[in-house]
């Protein structure tokens, strides 16, 4: 059985403060980058019940794209039909607050 996934990839990244979030300065913490896109979600999640599928996809002509195309060919997905192109990936930037809500956020679609 063949399984064919296609759609975007997305990029999370994340930043939580280590003390109290301040909006006008500078801020310590804890910076995260989780790869993700419901699709690339949907292949890993796939390849990870050993359906081997392929996905057909765009991402970012970077160090970033390598390492989803690497990542998910480890979970045995098929890469070969992804694509690395000028901005091929959307990307999230969020702050979040003392609280775990959204103080910030930029999105690159």
């Amino acid at each position: 059985m063949g399984i064919v996934v296609f759609g975007a990839v997305f990029v999370d990244i994340k930043g939580y403060p280590l003390g109290t979030y301040n909006p006008d300065g500078r801020n310590m913490g804890e910076v995260k980058t989780v790869h993700g896109g419901v699709s690339r979600n949907i292949a890993e999640d796939l390849a990870n019940l050993e359906l081997r599928p392929t996905f057909l996809s765009l991402v970012d002509d970077s160090g970033t794209g390598e390492d989803i195309i690497y990542q998910l060919g480890r979970h045995k997905v098929n890469t070969g039909y992804i694509k690395k192109v000028k901005d091929g990936m959307g990307i999230w930037l969020a702050v979040f607050d003392n609280s775990g809500d959204v103080a910030a956020s930029i999105s690159r679609r």
